[in-house]
């Protein structure tokens, strides 16, 4: 007791100890439960994988009886799904090098937008199991925000070379849901950041959403087919030419009932996130590709909103705003999103006085950190007045939240125009306001374009080719 006494600080407050503050939570890519084997030699690793996994819960008597047909299925479904996933990050490792698994309880019911093969605790047992036989790197999470992680191991790395697995040797589960719904719904952080939260809708089918599906199904079947390739460029990420599944997404805003009529662009396919650049490297039946485009289109949907003829010429020319273009087309839409005139700021996307377009292509400029430019001085209420005096019937589209319906009559022109070329038997790529299409095909491409444009939107919209 003495020499506690001694040993017993002598000033009356103890130093208070320096606070280590935590890393950030890591985030990493996110697994893909509907990544699966399409053919050798990958699908010979998932059977030899099946294969041992029943050899040890056979040795070790882990299992009282056999699995029934259903289960036996989803059992080796839930492998193919992992160990495809595992050699997919093999061949196109994430930023993180590591794919994030969730490895709790499942807090919902199942929705059309699980796959109901991966049950909660099989595929945690799946997962631990893999661990342990070193198929792949489990790491736990440790802090509020970051999810658990897997990567493969080295052997398993080793075991894709050695088998000379490939990008072709992938496909997609042909139980994935297509159509896609989400709640949309705005929130603010605590640094004042307005930002957006997506929460999937697990909807009920309406002849709607089935016909949307069997269309979308029959695009992704005829693509699939297609002669596509891609010219090398030896940058980052690798591209994976038989990535070529599309979504559709549509969304719902607050307290919206369940709707098909906001959005509807289509998502997926390898070419939608390429940046530009790439797709020069893109070939189709051996042509270098045409990047159509519709000409300022979404605010020519606006003017066909009111029945109103827009004005000759490129929409985005503001008096005043020569050279920043990007900034103008991006406050237009900006007003078209908009449920009020109550609008003080601008998305952070845009840059006030930082440069014009044209200085932007200089990768070390102000402007280049920006994706849209306007001049100095440009407020909101300045820009909104500058772009009426050129377009005086908007006032009567802004501040209404049309731009998600405005989005659904985009893609229906373009789902429109993919359907008619299939027909024709010729393959076009998708993107959310255009396509990329074979070279000595742009010009029918073109014309079915601008007559879908003519059938829905009810007014000419000329399509370009973007240089």
């Amino acid at each position: 007791m003495k020499d506690d006494a001694k040993n017993k600080p002598t000033t009356a407050h103890p130093l208070p100890t320096k606070r280590t503050r935590k890393p950030p939570p890591e985030r990493h890519a996110w697994f893909d439960p509907w990544l699966v084997a399409k053919r050798e030699p990958l699908r010979n690793l998932v059977g030899m994988t099946v294969k041992m996994i029943d050899h040890y819960e056979e040795h070790y008597k882990v299992r009282d009886r056999e699995r029934r047909p259903d289960d036996a299925a989803k059992h080796r479904t839930m492998i193919d799904v992992v160990i495809s996933n595992l050699a997919h990050t093999v061949l196109a490792p994430p930023p993180t090098g590591r794919i994030a698994v969730r490895l709790g309880g499942q807090r919902r019911g199942l929705s059309r937008y699980n796959n109901r093969s991966l049950g909660p605790k099989p595929f945690r047992r799946l997962i631990y199991h893999l661990d342990e036989h070193d198929f792949l790197s489990l790491k736990l999470s440790t802090q509020r925000g970051e999810v658990s992680s897997v990567a493969p191991s080295e052997w398993f790395t080793r075991k894709i070379g050695e088998l000379g697995v490939s990008f072709a040797d992938f496909g997609r589960d042909p139980d994935e849901e297509l159509i896609v719904l989400t709640r949309n719904t705005r929130s603010t952080t605590d640094t004042g950041e307005r930002v957006t939260k997506r929460k999937p809708i697990d909807y009920k089918d309406t002849e709607q959403t089935c016909r949307y599906r069997d269309e979308l199904r029959r695009l992704n079947s005829f693509i699939a087919l297609a002669d596509i390739t891609f010219v090398d460029d030896g940058l980052e990420p690798p591209v994976n030419i038989y990535d070529r599944a599309m979504r559709r997404h549509f969304v719902i805003l607050k307290d919206q009932p369940e709707r098909f009529d906001q959005c509807g662009r289509l998502f997926g396919g390898f070419w939608l996130p390429l940046k530009s650049a790439r797709r020069s490297g893109i070939r189709i039946n051996g042509e270098p590709v045409a990047d159509l485009d519709f000409a300022t289109m979404f605010t020519r949907l606006a003017y066909a909103r009111l029945g109103a003829c827009p004005p000759a010429g490129d929409l985005y020319a503001i008096e005043g705003a020569e050279g920043y273009r990007s900034g103008i087309k991006l406050a237009m839409n900006t007003f078209l999103f908009d449920t009020n005139m109550r609008r003080s700021k601008w998305p952070k996307e845009m840059g006030i006085g930082v440069g014009t377009d044209a200085e932007a292509r200089n990768p070390a400029s102000a402007a280049a950190k920006f994706d849209h430019r306007l001049p100095a001085g440009w407020t909101v209420g300045r820009t909104r007045k500058a772009i009426l005096k050129t377009h005086p019937k908007l006032r009567g589209t802004w501040g209404r939240g049309l731009g998600h319906e405005l989005m659904f009559d985009e893609s229906r022109i373009l789902l429109a125009s993919l359907t008619r070329l299939m027909i024709e038997g010729i393959v076009a790529l998708g993107m959310h306001d255009g396509l990329l299409v074979q070279h000595s095909k742009k010009d029918i491409a073109k014309a079915i374009m601008e007559q879908a444009a003519r059938e829905i939107a009810g007014m000419e919209i000329k399509v370009e080719e973007k240089g």
